[in-house]
């Protein structure tokens, strides 16, 4: 009976080692099991419109069930109020692990960005660090903000660095230059084969003023943040630091130690794109627009200069909404292309400025109206051995009738319906050439000197009753508003040149 026993004894503790052996290795196998990922790009600078597609490309990429997102960092920073945002959204984020790769850099708001992740991860020669606010001085130099916005950040650093598991000290260093860390490292049971280093991270004011014992029993400090500088970490530094989970050469090392078998990744749209670009010269644009309307102001009456600063600033302004309205910015350019040539026609004629503009919002618009991936049947897939052209014949000739009907209807338009509108509707001239007088044998009938009354604004082209009759005049760029009494400065091969007279009448 004992034998038995015994047997019995020895059968269950083999079998308690195979159950062992079976549940390692489903956790080896629950290890190497392939995940999906989903790649976000945040790159440029952090700006409104960066969060608007991060907050979007979130959300799609949640339907899409993932294990990681990732989120591909390369900025050189930018708003602070855009960057806590950022944050916000970020840390908002359920089930998915949010991984965060600097692929160059990540400075400033780049940094908090990527604290905001649950993990961390670095390409070779990258950099992360130095998030103090700057504003600009009266001098022109940056210059470090106060201390009333550095306080928030650094409990933002504080909060990322406790959630997420980053060193807390190190990461109040990211905003504080004042702030001096040092690593100090003590030696325990010396004398053996192998020494356990103890390593403490401290402020260089508290270790000041450690007693003379304690400072021998920790030995030199090492100098991980020096006063007055902040934390800027390469990737080396990052992951000897504890910030980087390690270190790779590039994406396709990184996704196989993360075991990414399928991937994904939220691409930014039109109206992004365009929000983007307009976000990076709204300096430029609004400088421009508000010089515009101020050579309006000086100038009489209201034309170009006023209309041109409008437009100007309504597009720093409205930018802010292209995101939203990506689906029809091909239909708001046709429409901004139409009222252009109306405002070239009855407001602004021979300035040919609106023209242009009109013809370069229809183009973008037919342009972004055709989408190659709707069009199959015309380009081919793929080149197979033996090319055929026919394909991009067929597509080309379609562009091609596309392009011809774009052009034969204004012509048609200016010829049969334009004429039909009434009498100083339209644009064109509609007396007959055989009873048209010679412009050059009226003209001659007026000399320099002679005064008459602008019938319309001069900007700088427009009408004059002068000596009884109406001519065409025009000026030496000036705007002259009509019921204004103009002189006549100079005629020159039948154009008549004026300029405002000394005195004005009301008409």
């Amino acid at each position: 009976m004992k034998l038995f026993a015994r047997i019995l004894s020895v059968l269950l503790i083999f079998a308690a080692f195979a159950t062992a052996d079976t549940t390692q290795v489903a956790t080896d196998s629950l290890s190497t099991t392939k995940k999906h990922a989903v790649w976000i790009k945040l790159e440029g600078d952090v700006e409104p419109s960066m969060y608007d597609f991060c907050a979007r490309a979130i959300d799609d990429a949640l339907k899409e069930n993932p294990d990681y997102i990732i989120f591909e960092i390369n900025t050189f920073g930018g708003r602070l109020d855009a960057a806590f945002d950022l944050v916000d959204t970020i840390m908002a984020v359920k089930g998915p692990e949010t991984i965060a790769l600097v692929k160059k850099k990540a400075i400033s708001a780049g940094s908090l960005i990527a604290l905001a992740c649950k993990k961390l991860y670095m390409l070779e020669a990258t950099t992360i660090g130095d998030c103090a606010p700057i504003v600009q001085g009266g001098d022109g130099t940056p210059q470090i903000v106060g201390e009333k916005i550095q306080s928030p950040l650094r409990a933002k650093f504080r909060n990322l660095a406790q959630r997420n598991g980053y060193p807390e000290l190190l990461s109040s260093a990211f905003v504080t230059p004042e702030l001096e860390v040092l690593e100090l490292t003590a030696k325990l049971d010396k004398g053996k084969k192998t020494e356990r280093d103890t390593v403490l991270i401290i402020e260089g004011e508290k270790y000041a003023v450690l007693d003379s014992t304690a400072k021998a029993f920790w030995g030199a400090p090492k100098i991980l943040v020096k006063e007055g500088e902040l934390l800027t970490m390469t990737d080396k530094e990052a992951e000897e630091l504890g910030f980087s989970k390690g270190t790779f050469k590039d994406r396709g090392e990184f996704e196989t130690k993360l075991a990414i078998e399928s991937r994904s990744e939220v691409e930014t749209t039109l109206g992004e794109d365009i929000a983007s670009a307009i976000a990076a010269i709204s300096g430029i644009l609004l400088i421009l627009g508000f010089g515009a309307l101020y050579i309006e102001f000086k100038t009489p009456g209201f034309g170009l200069f006023g209309i041109i600063g409008i437009i100007l600033i309504g597009i720093v302004f409205l930018g802010q909404f292209a995101p939203q309205l990506d689906g029809y910015i091909p239909a708001i350019l046709l429409v901004a292309g139409v009222v252009l040539f109306l405002v070239e026609i009855f407001v602004m004629p021979g300035t040919f400025l609106f023209g242009i503009g009109g013809i370069v919002c229809m183009i973008l618009a037919l342009a972004l109206s055709f989408e190659p991936s709707e069009m199959p049947e015309y380009v081919p897939e793929t080149i197979e051995t033996t090319f055929d052209a026919t394909p991009w014949l067929l597509g080309l000739l379609y562009m091609l009738c596309c392009a011809g009907i774009a052009l034969v209807f204004p012509i048609a338009a200016s010829k049969y319906l334009i004429p039909l509108l009434p009498e100083g509707w339209t644009p064109m001239l509609k007396t007959d050439l055989e009873t048209a007088a010679s412009p050059t044998e009226a003209v001659q009938e007026i000399s320099v000197g002679d005064e008459g009354l602008a019938k319309t604004f001069l900007r700088p082209v427009g009408q004059a009753l002068i000596s009884g009759k109406l001519f065409d005049v025009q000026t030496h760029g000036e705007i002259i508003e009509a019921n204004t009494r103009v002189q006549v400065t100079a005629i020159q091969e039948g154009h008549i040149w004026v300029s405002v007279a000394n005195k004005e009448i009301d008409g």
